[in-house]
Formats: structure tokens, C-alpha cells, sequence
């Protein structure tokens, strides 16, 4: 091999060496970083309550429904299981009955081993006199989760509306001025009833219609904390008052112009006549005192519920700022939550911060009424012998 040859061969090593040399050493492309998907606008974090809420959700659906007894009026009803149906796709299977009756049909359905509803709703004093004591209702606290409703800032008076002394068992929504006189507008001007004595106006002999004491003791238990139990013996033996045995039929009479003037307990009995466009309306404020109820629709879980998950999804639901909306469209009373519109009620159903009242949403009112309306309270011995009369 020539000298030229053996110069390039060298040359061309060299080429191929350096080429190498420089792949090498240059610097290397970096690597795709791995990527991480954001998570979608509005999305809610999972664990916690949230996965809570979501299993009790399935499972409620799996259950198919609930059951509730109830002696709520029918638009109650009809408010709640259409909105509960359309926020959760579950019917409600409503038994509906006189609180007492319903009571009474729970627990001999449970003396014969039957276990039929999920929660009940109506009068107070039959949960916690009767059903709570007997071990009949669970805790609804523990099964509230929704951080709304656990939220005390957002219930009047800084705390959830627990009525049992416990505060775990029985819970009210409502929490509005009770005013249980209730007059024909077109035969009562407003004026005339300021006071509970103007009750006591001879002109409303035989013009006074409510419901039996004995049966339904809240009204008496009531006006007696204020006035004492004198005060209605006065009013029976001045005013003699037709007696009935359930609230609507006392509404509708003084819907209808038979009677004037009458005490009609339940809100949403009363309203019904009031959207019909009949001329009734409550008393205003009376000047010995005022009240906070509820309307008589405490609501508590039943132990051995069929539909527990359903049982617990309803009570979030009901006590939730919806659930709230529905139930105070319902009866056109003020929610217990600071957080419910109040622009659908009347001004008399609205709180008024000038105004002092008591509370008789509370398990001491409910035991006073258990006593008053006992075989040998007040409330028998003043109005029992009129039970029946015509």
C-alpha cells in the first residue's frame, strides 16, 4: 500500500472516530415527564364524608325506598316524597294515622315481632314519652354526616334542634312563632283578639271550636305555663267551645264561616285552607306571651329499621337546607336554619328578633304535656267530661 493510500485510511478513521466521539458527548434530549390528569372543575375530594354519603346513597338505592308513618297533612307529604323522589330517585311509603294511633300501631306491630318502618313523624310527645323510653327510636345524630347540617352556625340559636333531652333522638326543622288561635278574617277583625282574656268575651259562647285537649294537649299546656290551669276552667264554663276530634275538621268549620273563632294546632292543616283561598288566619302576637313550635312533625328513626340506609339518606336530606325549603313551603312555618329563604311565608310566620318566646320544642314541654293530658291532669278534668258531647 502507497504512502497516499495508507494517509487516507488514517484520515478517514480519524473522521469516523471523532463522529463518534461527538455522538457521545452531546447532550441528550430529556425525557417526556409523566403527566398527571387535573381533576375536573368542581369535583369533590373523595374520602371522609364524602365516601360515606356515596355508600349510604347506593345502598339506600338498593333498598328501594323507605317507609314512614306519619300524621302529617297530605300537601306534607306530598311536598316530601316528590322532592325526595327527584333528588334520589326513592319512593316513600307513607302510613298515615292520628300520632296516638300510629304509636300505638308501632308497637304492637313490634310485639308481634314486625319491624315495618323506617322513621316516624308527627307529635312529639309520643317519640320521647313513649317510643324513646321503650327503646323503640335509634340516635338520628350519628347518622348525620352531610357537613351542612352538622354545621351549629347555621341553626337558630347556634345549635341543632335536638328536642330530647339527650340531644341525639329527635329532631325539628321547623322552628316558627306558634300561634294556634285562629279566626274567620271576614267575621274576626284582628284587633279583637290581642290578649288571651279577650277570649273570654261572652260573645263567643257557643262560637268557639277546637280540638279535644284530651287528645291533642299542645294548645292547653301551652296557654297554662302562661295563665295558669284556673284560666281555662274560666274559658270552659264562659265560652262552653265545641269540641271535635281532629284538627282539620275545626279548620275547615272555621274556614267555612260555621264557627268564628277556634284553635287549630297544626300548621299545615291550616294552611291548606289558607291556599284554597279561605279567609283564616292565625291570631297576632298576644300580649301574656309567645311561642316556637314546630307543628307537631318531630321526626326520629325507628331501631331495626327495613331501609337503614334509606332511613339515614332521608334524615341528611330532611335536615339539609333543601330538605328545609320543602318542609317550610309545606307547612308555611320558619325553618329552624339560618340559611332557608323566608320570602314564601307571612310575616306572622317569620321570627321577630323584638319578640321574647319560648321554646316548646323541647322534652320538659313535652313531659308537662304528658302529665297534663294524663288520666288525672288537668287537661282531662277540665275538658273530659265535654269528650263526645254534641
Amino acid at each position: 500500500m502507497n504512502c497516499k493510500m495508507i494517509a487516507r485510511v488514517i484520515l478517514i478513521g480519524l473522521a469516523c472516530f471523532s463522529l463518534i466521539l461527538l455522538a457521545c458527548t452531546a447532550p441528550q434530549s430529556p425525557s417526556p415527564a409523566p403527566t398527571t390528569k387535573a381533576p375536573a372543575a368542581g369535583a369533590a375530594p373523595t374520602g371522609g364524608w364524602q365516601q360515606d354519603w356515596e355508600k349510604t346513597l347506593a345502598a339506600a338505592k338498593r333498598e328501594g325506598g323507605l317507609t314512614i308513618y306519619i300524621s302529617g297533612a297530605a300537601g306534607t307529604r306530598e311536598a316530601i316524597g316528590k322532592a325526595f323522589k327527584e333528588k334520589f330517585g326513592l319512593e316513600i311509603e307513607w302510613v298515615v294515622g292520628q300520632s296516638a294511633q300510629l304509636t300505638e300501631k308501632i308497637l304492637q306491630e313490634r310485639r308481634a315481632g314486625l319491624f315495618l318502618a323506617d322513621v316516624t313523624m308527627g307529635s312529639t310527645t309520643n317519640q320521647i314519652a313513649v317510643l324513646k323510653p321503650q327503646g323503640h327510636i335509634v340516635p338520628t345524630k350519628p347518622v348525620l354526616v352531610l357537613p351542612e347540617v352538622l354545621d351549629k352556625n347555621l341553626w337558630f340559636g347556634g345549635d341543632i334542634p335536638w328536642l330530647d333531652n339527650e340531644k341525639m333522638y329527635v329532631m325539628n326543622s321547623i322552628l316558627a312563632p306558634a300561634q294556634d288561635i285562629t279566626m274567620n278574617t271576614s267575621m274576626v277583625k284582628p284587633e279583637e283578639i290581642k290578649s288571651y282574656n279577650d277570649l273570654l268575651n261572652p260573645k263567643w259562647k257557643g262560637n268557639f271550636v277546637m280540638m279535644n285537649p284530651t287528645l291533642s294537649v299542645r294548645p292547653f299546656t301551652q296557654v297554662a305555663l302562661l295563665l295558669g290551669e284556673n284560666w281555662w276552667r274560666q274559658f270552659v264554663s264562659t265560652v262552653d267551645p265545641v269540641m271535635v276530634d281532629v284538627d282539620r275538621q275545626a279548620a275547615e268549620w272555621i274556614a267555612r264561616g260555621k264557627y268564628p273563632l277556634g284553635i287549630v294546632a297544626r300548621d299545615d292543616v291550616l294552611e291548606e285552607f289558607v291556599q284554597a283561598g279561605a279567609p283564616v288566619a292565625r291570631a297576632g302576637y298576644m300580649k301574656e306571651g309567645n311561642f316556637l313550635g314546630g307543628g307537631a312533625i318531630g321526626t326520629s328513626i325507628l331501631d331495626r329499621a327495613p331501609h337503614p340506609n334509606a332511613a339515614k339518606l332521608y334524615a341528611n336530606w330532611y335536615f339539609s337546607k333543601d330538605g328545609g325549603l320543602v318542609l317550610s313551603k309545606a307547612v308555611a312555618g320558619q325553618s329552624a336554619r339560618l340559611d332557608v329563604p323566608t320570602a314564601h311565608l307571612r310575616p306572622q310566620s317569620i321570627r321577630d328578633p323584638s319578640v321574647k318566646y319560648l321554646n316548646v320544642e323541647t322534652e320538659e314541654f313535652f313531659t308537662r304535656m304528658a302529665k297534663d293530658r294524663a288520666p288525672n291532669g288537668p287537661a282531662m278534668q277540665i275538658f273530659g267530661p265535654l269528650t263526645g258531647r254534641k
